[in-house]
């Protein structure tokens, strides 16, 4: 645990900490960016390790007083092993708080694609500072709450989430961009996953 990093602290002002990790076939695991900077290179090695190095889409890993939330995303790459690189995003939480529902994992991976594949490929610093800046716009600025308490929250998520990826489909088709059946298949799948949770709120509030 770094120094604790002051974590209770932050974590106490803020719902998260925001890590982008990218599994570089060199390298290993490294860090790209993050919402406030972390010291101890260590623990950041360590959590990003952890994160990568799962065999499942979404993570949780506990660290005592904290604890880290990640959702793992492939970007197709010609130019790499397996012809993908694979990212992380990591959200570090005080322990005493919830977990956060997987919908607002999707709706961030949403934006993240959104940036599109060269841009990302790319690793430029600045274009992924831009990402986590939206992040804290969306729910430190804005205070979404998290995780959602209200069923017109979580249909809102789940609808944000749909139109995104709607728009990310007509956007590539506008710029005359080819969109291969993997990722078209990739879209859909989370926009049923959005409809799946929008279903279960309404069940779960007039059950």
């Amino acid at each position: 645990m770094p120094e604790q990093f002051e974590f209770n602290k932050e974590l106490a002002k803020i719902p998260f900490l925001v890590i982008l990790g990218k599994y570089d076939h060199v390298l290993g695991p490294r860090a790209l960016t993050y919402s406030k900077e972390i010291d101890d290179e260590d623990f950041l090695e360590r959590v990003l390790r952890d994160a990568l190095h799962t065999k499942s889409k979404y993570v949780i890993l506990d660290f005592g007083d904290i604890y880290a939330q990640g959702c793992k995303m492939e970007v197709e790459d010609e130019t790499a092993r397996g012809r993908k690189q694979l990212y992380v995003i990591i959200l570090l939480r005080d322990s005493a708080q919830p977990q956060i529902p997987i919908i607002h994992f999707k709706r961030m991976e949403m934006m993240f694609h959104k940036i599109g594949k060269e841009l990302i490929l790319m690793d430029d610093n600045d274009i992924f500072t831009d990402f986590i800046n939206q992040i804290n716009k969306i729910y430190l600025e804005k205070k979404e709450i998290l995780p959602l308490e209200s069923l017109n929250l979580q249909i809102r998520s789940g609808v944000n989430t749909i139109q995104g990826f709607c728009e990310l489909i007509l956007e590539q088709k506008q710029n005359g961009k080819k969109m291969s059946m993997e990722d078209l298949v990739f879209y859909v799948e989370m926009m049923l996953d959005s409809c799946n949770e929008i279903t279960k709120a309404l069940d779960e509030s007039f059950s």
